[in-house]
């Protein structure tokens, strides 16, 4: 019988890096993958875990609410281009530097346009997660507190401060990895929903591609890589502007840090998961 060869987060990754031509920036990022492969053998060994029975909805309460708090996070983008935006605003006696800000924060907010639905009727991805998540619960009560848990929240605030309050480059670091994360992370995703739902359920063709609408849509025409390149100029006209270095030691411990308390999310479903 041939084995199948699931999908894994560093090697949907690598590939990628291929097309950044900042080489510090690249070895920050292949650095930080591999200082972290414990991490992403936890988050990978919880999406195999989804797919080895038909889970009680208490479980997928758990698992929708943890997961949709490391995600959909247009809120922190939208902070971190006001912020751009508002510096360049106090620039009105530099138009060079302004510009460059201007153009810094458009680009960061150009990840959030198909989060927001803008060429998509206005369909937004948090419509869709909801889509995926009321599949295998009967009602919206995932959304509740009770559901939460800890270890997300903390990584959503994570996210948010270094979006909205630390250092730019924090949250453009911050921004820029989970956009690469996410694209290898939605592809180890879909492949095990695909699997969960063909091996537990009995979802008729329509049923399992609204299902998995929100997790495709992040993977078709390769959004999330886009997202990654643009933030990477977002980047480049930010340091420009302010006529400063890119600090790629921090940008390494950015990206190590966002994989150790991911983790830390994955490490909490998977004893939801039981």
């Amino acid at each position: 019988m041939k084995t199948i060869q699931k999908p894994r987060i560093f090697s949907c990754i690598e590939p990628a890096l291929q097309y950044v031509k900042d080489r510090q920036l690249k070895t920050a990022l292949l650095n930080a993958l591999s200082n972290q492969e414990k991490a992403i053998a936890t988050i990978e060994g919880t999406f195999g875990k989804l797919t080895t029975q038909k889970w009680p909805e208490e479980t997928f309460k758990f698992f929708f609410n943890a997961w949709k708090a490391t995600h959909l996070k247009m809120l922190a983008i939208y902070g971190l281009s006001c912020r751009l935006q508002r510096m360049a605003l106090e620039e009105s006696d530099d138009p060079g530097k302004q510009h460059e800000l201007l153009l810094a924060a458009a680009k960061n907010a150009e990840t959030s346009y198909e989060d927001l639905g803008l060429d998509f009727d206005g369909e937004t991805h948090t419509k869709l997660y909801h889509d995926l998540a009321e599949s295998f619960v009967s009602d919206d009560s995932w959304t509740l507190d009770k559901w939460s848990i800890p270890e997300a929240n903390a990584f959503k605030e994570f996210v948010y401060r270094n979006m909205v309050v630390e250092n730019i480059q924090v949250g453009l670091f911050t921004n820029m990895f989970s956009e690469i994360y996410n694209h290898a992370e939605y592809t180890v995703a879909l492949s095990a929903f695909n699997e969960l739902i063909d091996a537990h359920y009995d979802f008729v063709p329509d049923e399992k591609k609204k299902t998995t609408t929100y997790i495709f849509a992040h993977l078709e025409d390769e959004t999330e890589l886009n997202h990654f390149s643009v933030v990477i100029d977002s980047l480049n006209y930010y340091a420009k502007a302010e006529n400063t270095a890119i600090d790629y030691e921090l940008a390494q411990r950015t990206f190590e840090t966002y994989l150790l308390k991911m983790a830390r999310v994955f490490e909490q479903i998977n004893l939801k998961l039981s």
